[in-house]
């Protein structure tokens, strides 16, 4: 061994022992960085108080008529019931004969963020199982749920006087706690 050689291979070792010692973190750092879904609350495009929600193509109401997306100018300054779902979403299939009970309430109207899912599933899906909104905005990336506080579908949004979030349920709700949790925020508008 040359003297000349004896630093290099010293600088290699320490190198791959920071290597090494660094993998943890950063697989760490990785995992926490997906798991809270940073990069949708760090450089999220939408807000509460900007946003624009596409329609589901095809989808049509009882009439024929298609069934319209919404924006943030939609909503803004009125006490609006949001619900976030997904076809997917075994919870959203679960809760969806109480969204359906609940829109018949005399004075509601849900408005549907399809989150996270491709808008033909988000079609079959409410054609198969009925349709409680009187709009539905495509939400493919899940933006607008997480900007307005939500970790996952189905969420549940009472914005009053939009866009401030007056309640946020999170999970599948009963037809009785829908009436009993939204109907005062919403009809007291």
């Amino acid at each position: 061994m040359t003297d000349a050689s004896f630093p290099q291979d010293q600088s290699r070792r320490a190198l791959l022992l920071a290597a090494t010692a660094a993998a943890p973190g950063l697989v760490l750092g990785a995992y926490a960085w997906r798991r809270y879904a940073l990069t949708g609350r760090l450089f999220n495009p939408l807000s509460a108080e900007k946003f624009d929600l596409p329609p589901v193509p095809g989808l049509l109401d009882a009439s024929g008529a298609p069934v319209p997306g919404f924006s943030a100018g939609d909503i803004a300054g009125k006490a609006v019931y949001l619900s976030a779902f997904a076809s997917w979403c075994p919870n959203c299939l679960e809760e969806h004969a109480s969204l359906m009970e609940f829109a018949r309430t005399p004075g509601v109207t849900i408005l549907g963020m399809a989150s996270l899912d491709d808008p033909a599933n988000t079609l079959q899906f409410l054609r198969k199982e009925g349709n409680p909104f009187s709009r539905v905005g495509v939400d493919r990336k899940g933006w607008l749920y997480r900007a307005l506080g939500a970790r996952g579908v189905p969420a549940h949004f009472v914005m009053g006087p939009a866009p401030k979030v007056a309640l946020m349920l999170q999970g599948s709700q009963s037809v009785e706690a829908l009436r009993e949790k939204i109907l005062p925020l919403i009809a007291g508008a």
